[in-house]
This record gives structure tokens, sequence and C-alpha cells, in this order.
């Protein structure tokens, strides 16, 4: 009975060993990768059989497929054009992804659902139990300024499509330099946000992004960080910057970007005017018609809109025309 029982011992502990000895292989042995669904309505599970056997091989493999493009029609690659991982590193079970190219530009709604394919991804290999991103060497923040960390499967619910509903939707409207620098011209997109970011936050952060239009250029300098921004009950937004924002930008006043700021802002229905700070105090700007010292309101003459350039544009061309012609 004593000789049944220790061999019974044994051969568990012999089968304990057989399936820990394949500690190279994918945990679960109907192994998948995620790529982003190609309406962006989430994230979707396709069936990969991994050719490698050791960890680091099957790492190297899921990252290639990764950034090809999927058969799959529905399907888009996940690893999107114009983002490379330059390098990676595992320590203690935490893989390190390092972004280089075009990261930062994605959207908040589509960087989610990149960050869960890729992470859903890689922690099925045996030997990775967290991924780490870092864009330019530095660690992947939030909206707000702090870094994600590790994250695991959990971090992402198993049915990604129910995580759409921690995400917002709206349609802003924001103010960007015309081509002259002289007045501002409103450019409208629709954005996807966190339910964790308030709408102001997220005017300024597009404002830094920049404009989609290569007819526009930004108004606010390059480099300019957010320190805070909060609205008071009566409507006045307190925005705080670093002192980048006091940087001359050539070929556009300083009205324009501190119109720009105000202008985008005050198209939302809670704010009706902007104080603008520089590290907590009165920013330091030239040539402005306002006093920084206060709250500004908008200011509907300085904006314009790109036909009424093109149109006084090809009014001065007829001038050109008509005085040519005479002579």
């Amino acid at each position: 009975m004593r000789i049944h029982r220790f061999l019974a011992i044994a051969l568990s502990a012999l089968l304990l060993f057989s399936f820990t000895g394949c500690g190279n292989s994918a945990k679960d042995m109907g192994s998948s990768l995620y790529y982003v669904r190609s309406d962006k309505a989430g994230i979707a599970p396709v069936e990969y059989d991994f050719s490698s056997n050791d960890t680091e091989g099957m790492i190297k493999e899921a990252l290639k497929a990764l950034a090809e493009d999927n058969t799959d029609i529905n399907m888009m690659n996940t690893i999107p054009a114009g983002v490379d991982i330059r390098h990676w590193e595992l320590n203690d079970g935490n893989l390190s992804l390092y972004f280089v190219g075009d990261y930062e530009s994605l959207d908040v709604y589509t960087e989610i659902l990149v960050r869960a394919a890729i992470v859903k991804s890689l922690t099925q290999i045996n030997g990775v139990d967290a991924v780490s991103f870092y864009v330019n060497d530095s660690p992947l923040t939030d909206s707000n300024g702090d870094s994600i960390g590790q994250m695991t499967a959990d971090t992402f619910i198993e049915d990604f499509g129910q995580e759409t509903d921690s995400l917002l939707s709206t349609e802003l409207t924001l103010y960007f330099a015309s081509a002259n620098g002289l007045s501002t011209v409103a450019e409208t997109r629709e954005v996807y946000y966190s339910r964790n970011v308030s709408k102001e936050r997220l005017v300024i952060e597009q404002l830094i992004k920049g404009p989609e239009s290569n007819e526009l250029l930004s108004a606010i300098p390059s480099g300019t960080k957010l320190n805070s921004i909060t609205v008071s009950e009566d409507g006045v937004c307190i925005v705080n910057f670093d002192a980048t924002i006091e940087t001359t930008i050539t070929g556009i006043t300083e009205n324009v970007t501190v119109y720009s700021i105000v202008n985008s802002l005050t198209e939302l229905d809670n704010i009706k005017s902007v104080k603008i700070l520089v590290n907590g105090e009165t920013p330091h700007i030239s040539n402005v018609d306002v006093d920084l010292s206060s709250s500004i309101s908008r200011n509907e003459e300085i904006i314009a809109t790109v036909s009424e350039d093109d149109e006084e544009q090809e009014f001065v061309d007829e001038e050109e025309i008509v005085e040519t012609q005479e002579e």
C-alpha cells in the first residue's frame, strides 16, 4: 500500500515536472493574438500557432505578427504603421517595450485598443507576467501625466467591447492660427476620451497636439506643458501652463496665441471666460491687447475662416492680374 502511494506521488511529481518543464511555451495551448477591429469597436482574438518554443522567440514572433496586416479585412494590424518597437527587455516577468515613431499621435481611444491588444497577446507567453510601455525612452503616461506602469491581462476587462462604456466621444471646436498668423480659424474634430478627463483639459491637449489641416498653424509653442486646469462655479476657467507658453512663435501674433486658448475653451458651455497663468503667476506675454492679470472673455473679431482667407487671396491675385494687363 505504501509502495502504491509512493508510486502515485512520484508519478504526480513526474507529470507536474513534465508540464512545468514546458515553460518556454504559451500558457494557453490554444494561443491567440489580439488585433484591433477595423471599425475600432474593440479588439478580437485570432488563433495563432507559435513556431518558436522559447520565451524570447515567441516574443519576437508575436511582435512581428502584430505589426503585420491581418488577412482578415475586419481586423487591422495591432502595432500601427509609423510605430516601431526599437527594442524590448524582459526582467523578472515584466516585459518592457520601447516604442518610437508616431505612438503619441494616436488618439486616446485607438491607443487604449492598441495597448490592450498588445498586452493581452504577450501575457499569454510563459515567462511574461506583465508589460510596460515606454515611448521615446519615457514611461507611457495617462492624460494626467501619471505613469501607467505595468499592465497585465487583467488590466483590461475580458470583453473589451464593454470597455467603450468608460470612454466618451465629443465634437470639439478648436481655434488654431491662420496661415498668416493674424487670426484664429475654427477646426472641428471628434475626439474619444476617458471619463476621468475633463473636457477643458481635453481642449488644451488637442490644442497642444496641433491642427489636422495643413492650412492652419498651431498657436501654442512647441513643448508647452499643462500644469493644471480648473473651472470655478461662476464659469472662469483657470489654465496654468509652464513657462514655455511665453515663447514667441515666429509668424504668429501673441493675440492669436491667447485667443486660440480662450476661444477654444469658451466653446464649452460651462466656461464664460479664461484666466491664463504661468506656473501660478500672471504670464509675461507682450504685444497683447488684453489684461492678462484678469480673466479674458471670448473675442469673435479675431476669428476668420479659411474660405475668407482664400477669397481675400483670390481678390488680391485678380487685382494683380488686372494691373499687369493694364501695364
